[in-house]
């Protein structure tokens, strides 16, 4: 996967100027070298602080420093660019980045390059050792005119110091400048080492920068490359189409959308992913600032901006990332810019929050429960649909493997007849855990208690892989906790299939539970704890599984925040690849209703003492027992 970036004075020397052509471009990313007609060296701390909140404003990341050390004569003092070294990696922090990109020096001319090698070779050794030290990576790029303009002497370079703190910055047009063929004679000698990429295109012998597929830069044949090795990371625009010069290059913003449109064409022809959506979170508390990590994981999104009506929440989690701001919602979703949101707020609100979002003309990503109420629910899926847009609920266990197997044999009939569907959730979650918000464990804003917040995951499992229920008998009761929803609840299943299943769920069981699934047929059982398969047996099958390693599947029993990512990181994935394809979502608006109304099906027999039929009329929709 590719996150596109630029070298924005290409387009232009204004900072902010750069950074808006680049968003209208779709390019996310900038690697800074000139800003107002200043280096990035020698920026004053006043223009530091200017550029980094532009970057927040117009929600474009770093992807490495576009330093022009080692772009010095060797007979320079080793020591003064030493110490420019050390400003690029004070740079590097200051702008969250690793990555510095760097040069090998400029030679006399005439004289034999294997003359200054021990000498290119202490000076690259002293500022990795600086990189090591502050965890910095040190990207070579090749150059005519420098030491490493030759591919060998770059390998050379890359393998005699052999750190993981240096690598290369393969430009193709540089290899093409020194007279070399970058797929056929360089790619082969350095592949290995390279961590980064520019690229802009060149005829041999002329040196004619040309939109990238039109020279000889084989820039086809090294996406190919990049994509047969697996290539993750950053590719930088670098077209130099109307000006390259020693030190930079110029294109202005038509001849640089250009290149970036003529090398994405070659990226979709060779087919490695490079598009981006641009995203916001709505709701900063704890689920929230999970959320907005694990998409920093997932290449196909671009955080730019969260929001929160507390603005001092808002402020900490933006300054953590490095993004903008917001407390007012209504001001985010203006963003033309801006193609979805995350709805992390309290599950009261996400029927209003994702509503909002949607009829601003965004999509939809939308922490479980979907809503509290069938009819938010309903009015949610079918905003959805007249807005054209995506709407998708998060249920990350169903990304599990191990969830997947298990469906997947049902579906298949290797378990037989279904006979029986059970979920375990025995959590703990002490008062505090209550108390730290005035809106957890309530019916306005909860929905619900320990099944609507904490067993949904598992609820929607069992009727994922078991199929809808038909008729639902419930208990209900708030044993140990200050709060007005249920901490304790118990329920009979009958499936529109016949199976019949059980949910368990509380939060007061000390010291939590791992969670479990038990799916049980004629011909083959499975249980899932902790989402790890630990029983498997099919009739006529000789895979079992058994004899697990123990591990502790209490974490999240007992912190909310103890949970892994991975499931969340693969859904945010999977609803980011919907909006490129146009396709729903792996686990769309309906998708979510389901597990909703299971359990307010179970809140309407708690409350009434009677066995409860599905599908509930609209109207029976509301978690609240006082109005049911």
């Amino acid at each position: 996967m590719i996150r596109l970036s630029g070298f924005g004075d290409e387009i232009t020397s204004d900072f902010e100027g750069q950074l808006r052509h680049l968003v209208e471009m779709k390019v996310n990313f900038i690697e800074p070298r000139g800003l107002w007609g200043t280096g990035i060296l020698d920026l004053s701390a006043e223009q530091q602080e200017r550029a980094r909140a532009a970057l927040r404003q117009y929600g474009v990341g770093i992807s490495a420093i576009g330093s022009p050390i080692g772009k010095v004569p060797i007979t320079d003092p080793a020591e003064k660019e030493i110490a420019r070294f050390r400003i690029a990696v004070e740079r590097a922090k200051y702008f969250g980045t690793p990555n510095i990109r760097m040069f090998s020096f400029y030679l006399p001319k005439g004289d034999d390059p294997k003359k200054y090698r021990q000498d290119v070779l202490d000076r690259l050794r002293a500022m990795v050792e600086i990189a090591e030290a502050e965890g910095i990576m040190m990207m070579l790029e090749n150059e005519a005119d420098l030491y490493g303009e030759k591919a060998a002497y770059c390998a050379d370079l890359l393998d005699t110091i052999d750190s993981p703190h240096f690598k290369m910055a393969f430009d193709p047009a540089n290899f093409v400048c020194a007279g070399q063929h970058p797929v056929d004679e360089c790619l082969p000698l350095v592949r290995r080492h390279i961590a980064h990429v520019h690229i802009k295109d060149c005829r041999l012998g002329t040196k004619e920068m040309t939109l990238a597929g039109e020279g000889d830069g084989q820039i086809a044949e090294f996406v190919r490359a990049l994509k047969e090795d697996g290539y993750s990371g950053f590719v930088t625009m670098e077209p130099h189409l109307a000006e390259a010069g020693r030190s930079s290059g110029f294109s202005g913003p038509e001849l640089f959308a250009q290149a970036v449109k003529s090398f994405c064409r070659i990226m979709d022809e060779e087919g490695l992913e490079h598009r981006q959506i641009r995203t916001a979170i709505i709701g900063t508390g704890n689920i929230g600032a999970f959320h907005a990590r694990a998409a920093l994981h997932v290449h196909e999104t671009h955080l730019i901006a969260v929001c929160d009506t507390v603005r001092a929440s808002a402020e900490k989690l933006a300054t953590e990332l490095n993004v903008a701001a917001y407390s007012d919602l209504g001001d985010m979703l203006t963003r033309k810019d801006l193609d979805a949101v995350h709805v992390c707020t309290p599950s009261g609100l996400h029927g209003d929050n994702s509503i909002a979002a949607m009829k601003a003309g965004k999509h939809v990503l939308c922490e479980k429960p979907m809503e509290i109420t069938l009819e938010k629910a309903d009015a949610m899926i079918e905003t959805a649909q007249k807005a054209g847009v995506k709407l998708g609920i998060i249920s990350q266990h169903r990304f599990n493997p191990n969830m997947r197997k298990v469906k997947e044999a049902v579906e298949s009939g290797r378990f037989g007849v279904m006979v029986l569907g059970d979920a375990f959730i025995k959590w703990y979650r002490p008062q505090t855990y209550y108390d730290s918000g005035a809106w957890r464990g309530t019916w306005e804003m909860d929905g619900g208690g320990c099944l609507m917040n904490q067993g949904i995951h598992y609820i929607d499992m069992l009727q994922w892989i078991m199929g809808p229920v038909s008729r639902v008998f419930a208990r209900t009761n708030t044993r140990a906790r200050n709060i007005e929803v249920e901490d304790i609840g118990i329920a009979n299943l009958e499936f529109e299939s016949g199976a019949f299943g059980n949910i368990m769920g509380s939060t007061c069981i000390y010291p939590g539970m791992p969670e479990r699934l038990e799916i049980h047929g004629t011909r083959g059982s499975a249980v899932i704890e902790k989402s790890e398969l630990t029983f498997w047996e099919v009739e006529g099958e000789e895979e079992k599984i058994g004899g697990i390693e123990k591990r502790d599947g209490t974490a999240a029993a007992r912190d909310p925040m103890k949970i892994d990512s991975s499931g969340h990181q693969a859904q945010i994935r999977d609803f980011a690849r919907a909006i490129f394809e146009n396709r729903d979502p792996a686990i769309p608006g309906i998708e979510g209703r389901r597990p909703l109304e299971i359990i307010l099906a179970i809140y309407e027999s708690g409350k009434s003492g009677r066995e409860v039929s599905l599908p509930l009329p609209t109207s029976s929709g509301s978690p609240n027992p006082d109005i049911i």
